[in-house]
């Protein structure tokens, strides 16, 4: 297998490696979203079951952000930041035109200037 390929390999499964962090985060996220606030509610109503939410809450926050600092960490490796390159000496030149016949001008014809 060519280095190009192997290259494209290593990006893709980074790339799929990825999404599935920011799916974990998600999920992980919205499972604390929902657990932690019930759990926080049950322990103001006196119920031994509320620690269990909030501790369950906690965690699944910690593991939120724990996936969203590897995702981060690994997309940097995905998508290096692009670095400057050599500037095109022929930017700013002009470009004559390639058309030997030249064109209609209305040069020194004073329209509209009275």
């Amino acid at each position: 297998m060519s280095a190009y390929m192997t290259e494209f390999d290593r990006v893709h499964r980074s790339r799929v490696r990825f999404a599935w962090l920011i799916v974990l985060a998600v999920v992980t996220g919205a499972g604390a979203w929902l657990t932690a606030p019930f759990g926080i509610v049950q322990l103001t109503r006196g119920e031994a079951a509320g620690w269990l939410l909030v501790a369950a809450g906690v965690l699944l926050l910690g593991l939120c952000v724990a996936a969203i600092i590897v995702a981060v960490r690994a997309h940097g490796r995905i998508a290096p930041q692009s670095l400057p390159g050599k500037a095109n000496p022929a930017f700013d030149e002009p470009q004559p035109s390639k058309n030997p016949n030249g064109g209609f001008a209305l040069v020194d014809s004073q329209l509209g200037s009275h």
